[in-house]
């Protein structure tokens, strides 16, 4: 998936996200979002690419949007510490955790502040809360599609693919890349790291 499709995407999740939550509206009418990101806001990849869906919403809605972002906050105690500050301000209609790793911290602040929406990436879990929305990528797809192509031109029949972590959308990248390459090869040997 190139970049601008994944943009395109997380602004459309973005605008879902806004549209289908019960929200408390700030008086001025501004909707706020706060988003934190495990990696920096110019990786080419996973947090630009909300960074960039929030930075287009303020381009389209001028004035009756605004955020803030943290990133490189891998770490979930760091990320926690900016997530309850943002909650306890009471300032933003709906935060943000972008990233798989943020779900306990979560499930641990919505049911504190229930007039405030959270969404949190790359798993379906809203922990059966009614202010919790969670989304997902279609990672799989394009592993699938890169783990074929792999394949196709490797030579020695073995190729190889790093993931981040484990989890969320990036294992499932991983997953969709070995099955594209097998697909193609079945006798391929993927490195997995």
């Amino acid at each position: 998936m190139n970049k601008r499709t994944l943009t395109l995407l997380l602004v459309v999740v973005a605008m879902l996200v806004l549209s289908a939550l019960p929200i408390a509206r700030a008086q001025d009418d501004v909707f706020r979002v706060a988003a934190v990101a495990p990696s920096a806001t110019n990786d080419l990849a996973f947090s630009q690419s909300m960074f960039d869906a929030l930075t287009l919403l303020k381009s389209e809605m001028g004035d009756a949007f605004d955020f803030v972002f943290q990133e490189g906050t891998f770490v979930v105690d760091d990320a926690a510490v900016a997530l309850r500050e943002w909650a306890s301000s009471g300032e933003y209609d709906l935060i943000i955790a972008h990233g798989s790793q943020y779900g306990s911290i979560i499930e641990e602040l919505a049911p504190e502040f229930p007039e405030t929406s959270f969404a949190w990436g790359t798993d379906v879990n809203t922990f059966g809360l009614d202010n919790v929305f969670a989304y997902t990528a279609a990672a799989d797809q394009g592993g699938f599609l890169n783990g074929a192509m792999a394949a196709y031109m490797s030579e020695s029949g073995t190729i190889g693919v790093v993931g981040p972590i484990e989890v969320g959308d990036a294992k499932l990248y991983v997953d969709g890349f070995v099955a594209g390459a097998q697909v193609v090869n079945p006798d391929v040997q993927v490195l997995v790291n």
